[in-house]
């Protein structure tokens, strides 16, 4: 049985609605969309009596819809004049198709949807932006209008039903579909039965927006902070900037205070990290780290940018890292860079470039400031370009003159690199380039001049120098040519597009004696297969090589010919030097051969599945290998990978012996230093054993000392609508000392906005990802 009645009191033969009925199941209607205030109720049931049109009454079956609202009942009550019904016994209430009500009983109205349930369990259906359903459930829910509603004596979880793993348990609770937010007052958060975080106020997102509220805790401990707890709090404090205060309590050190505050505009965005621990009760000072990370766009073309961060100490990493391992630093930069580019074809900046000296490291020269204006311009015709790299840099020594080594705090100050204590650099690098190319070949000529001046202090008479202003002017040109030939192949039964495209490199600099200039910022470039066709072999302007040579390379490349990806690559090449190099850096030896190493690539990309890539440097007089790195990437889904990579470098590092004075470096009279080679595994993986729990591990092992540099191991469990993450760590702090850390981290499904607070395994295991954002179980 049906009946219609309209929000608003008519006469009967005002109503002249055209109904179409439409065939269904229990007599389901189709009428056109009414405003709010003019859509009709719809009330049915088995047995449906109404009394002069202003009361109904269904039983069995009853149901009564306006709108996106419907609900179901075995008993309903309406009352036009109060537009209020009152439903009894299996209550089901839909609305909008996303959000249902179950209960006993409930009373609500139809206009201002306000109301109440008794003892109701209320769902929230899983959306794109909330990947997870919510349940709560009351002894008394409150309606109170369209998109509020207030339990007693509630429980809030995302859980399905049958578990409740987890839930917020409160005597008041507020949810707000317009903000998307849920506030439980006097809460506590249960896990597994158990209280684990009492709150006089909690509140979390009921979608997958960003709310202020606790993020997943961090609980840990580590030979260097002892038993280690965080929970951070995140502030939403407008759309487009926010923070996240976390408390961290370290039973050997004390109580730290971090903060990140964040913030986008249209005209500048940054960062801003700071740490505080007012009071180490292991070294008895205060300890503190901060960061800022800024741009701003300050008009069209112009704009600055900041990059500034500090530590109280060089060990403060090592000993507070709020990682499951430090961050293998050396150096942290205290950067501002001001840009202009309002002129065409010139790229201006200036730039302020320092650097804090961490535990070990010898500090740098200070380029306060340096200034870059670079011009790039292609005539019309294309037949040629023009370049002009100029650049001023003020160089400041990060100590006084010293006479010999020092070590202060960890760092090592060492004479031989901060015997200059101030300089002035100009470097003007003008050149011309005519380049000639078609669809298999392409040539390009280059000829340019690069004049350097130095203007040092008054301490370079002291350190060795014959005099206060240095110049060099070398002219550098050079040919680069290659052709392009392809061919329809096979490789392993698939179809590919193979190219072969030898290349040739000839590079004349003539030779300048430069054993006379400092070295502020410039060191030996890693001889591979991007530098085998570069000017210079050092990176930096201190030191220009002398070079008649000639550099040799083939490569060839698979490309799939229907998606154009690049399968596999091969390179193969070598440099023949007609003239030997005489430019050195200090404590540097002269390489003797007329042949360089050969040098080899490999790259691969199967199927996005398996991904390798590897170099080689032989040594071409002895055959051995001086290089070696290999890296392979097995990954069929995401979460789940295999990382292998090898790295076998007999020449990485050199330095000066101690005991040579700045004047016998800077002539070049001796010629000591000392390699420090390389030869390490690594390994890293992520792989679910089963639906629910996934594996994490990384060992880097090196075959020299034959130690573990850092291993790590975990455990990830994820239930759906929680995971936990288990993860202990070894790793070296230096060649006598280890540090090892367990960490424990429980989050709770829609809980916990932002990263993983676990950041090392990103840092650790290349491609990792977090198993709760993907397809849960």
């Amino acid at each position: 049985m049906l009946l219609l009645l309209p929000w608003e009191a008519l006469a009967e033969d005002s109503i002249d609605h055209a109904l179409i009925l439409q065939p269904a199941k229990k007599y389901r209607l189709s009428i056109p969309p009414l405003p709010d205030n003019e859509q009709v109720v719809f009330i049915r049931g088995d047995h449906v009596v109404s009394q002069n049109g202003f009361v109904a009454q269904a039983d069995g079956h009853a149901e009564a819809r306006r709108g996106s609202l419907s609900l179901f009942a075995d008993h309903i009550y309406f009352k036009q004049q109060t537009n209020t019904i009152d439903a009894t016994d299996h209550v089901h209430l839909v609305k909008d198709g996303l959000i249902t009500v179950d209960g006993p009983h409930g009373v609500l109205n139809m206009d201002t949807h306000q109301g109440f349930f008794d003892n109701p369990t209320l769902f929230y259906a899983p959306t794109p932006d909330r990947p997870w359903g919510a349940r709560v459930s009351a002894s008394l829910m409150n309606f109170l209008n369209d998109h509020q509603e207030h339990g007693i004596n509630s429980s809030y979880t995302t859980c399905p039903i049958g578990r409740d793993d987890w839930s917020i348990n409160t005597s008041s609770l507020d949810l707000n579909q317009e903000t998307n937010k849920g506030t439980a007052h006097n809460g506590t958060i249960d896990f597994m039965g158990t209280p684990i975080l009492y709150a006089p106020q909690l509140t979390f997102p009921l979608n997958g927006s960003r709310q202020s509220g606790f993020l997943s805790p961090t609980i840990g401990a580590s030979t260097s902070t002892g038993q280690d707890y965080a929970i951070p709090y995140y502030f939403n404090l407008a759309p487009n900037f926010d923070d996240t205060l976390t408390p961290r309590t370290m039973s050997a050190r004390g109580i730290q205070l971090g903060n990140d505050f964040r913030y986008l505009e249209p005209a500048f965005s940054g960062d801003l990290i700071t740490e505080i621990l007012p009071h180490d009760v292991q070294t008895n000072t205060s300890r503190w780290f901060y960061s800022w990370k800024n741009n701003y766009a300050i008009a069209p073309g112009v704009g600055v940018s900041t990059d500034i961060e500090q530590v109280s100490d060089p060990n403060y990493f090592n000993d507070l890292s709020s990682l499951l391992s430090p961050l293998a630093l050396a150096y942290l930069p205290r950067n501002i860079n001001l840009t202009y580019n309002r002129i065409p074809n010139w790229t201006i900046n200036l730039q302020s470039i320092s650097y804090q000296t961490l535990f070990g490291a010898t500090p740098q020269y200070r380029m306060e400031p340096q200034i870059n204006a670079n011009y790039s311009k292609i005539s019309e015709s294309g037949n040629y370009a023009i370049d002009a790299v100029n650049q001023y840099t003020n160089f400041v020594s990060p100590g006084f003159y010293i006479n010999g080594n020092s070590n202060y705090n960890g760092i090592v100050y060492n004479a031989a690199q901060q015997s200059v204590t101030s300089a002035d650099r100009f470097v003007s690098y003008p050149s011309i380039t005519f380049p000639f190319h078609n669809s298999y070949s392409f040539i390009k000529f280059k000829t340019g001049l690069n004049l350097t001046q130095y203007n040092l202090t008054e301490f370079a008479n002291q350190a060795g120098y014959p005099s206060s202003t240095l110049t060099r002017t070398l002219p550098i040109t050079s040919v680069d040519s290659g052709l392009i030939f392809e061919r329809n192949d096979s490789l392993l039964g698939h179809s590919y597009t193979q190219t072969l495209e030898p290349r040739l490199y000839y590079l004349y600099i003539p030779y300048q004696n430069q054993s006379q200039f400092p070295v502020f910022d410039t060191s030996l470039a890693n001889f591979d297969s991007t530098t085998i066709f570069s000017e210079n072999q050092f990176n930096g302007y201190d030191r220009i090589n002398n070079a008649n040579q000639l550099t040799a390379a083939v490569t060839s490349r698979f490309i799939e010919p229907t998606s154009q990806i690049e399968e596999l690559r091969l390179m193969v090449g070598q440099r023949f030097y007609f003239t030997q190099n005489q430019v050195l850096l200090p404590g540097e030896a002269a390489y003797p051969y007329s042949v360089s190493d050969y040098i080899a690539e490999a790259s691969a990309n199967i199927n996005n599945k398996w991904k390798f890539s590897g170099t080689l440097d032989l040594n071409a007089q002895t055959h051995q290998t001086e290089q070696i790195y290999i890296y392979g990437n097995y990954s069929p889904a995401p979460g789940k990978l295999v990382n292998v990579g090898y790295q076998n470098n007999v020449n990485q590092f050199f330095t000066i012996n101690p005991t040579i004075t700045p004047a016998q470096v800077y002539n070049n009279t001796i010629q000591t230093f000392s390699y420090f080679p390389i030869r390490q595994w690594d390994v890293s993986t992520q792989w679910p054993v089963t639906q629910q729990i996934s594996v994490l591990g990384r060992v880097s092992y090196s075959t020299i000392i034959n130690q573990v540099m850092q291993g790590l191991m975990g455990i990830e469990y994820n239930q759906g609508c929680w995971a936990l993450r288990l993860v202990s760590t070894r790793f070296a702090v230096s060649s006598i000392q280890t540090n090892s850390a367990f960490f424990i981290q429980l989050e709770l499904g829609g809980l916990g906005l932002g990263q993983n607070p676990l950041q090392s395994l990103l840092l650790n295991i290349p491609g990792y990802v977090k198993t709760t954002t993907l397809d849960t179980p």
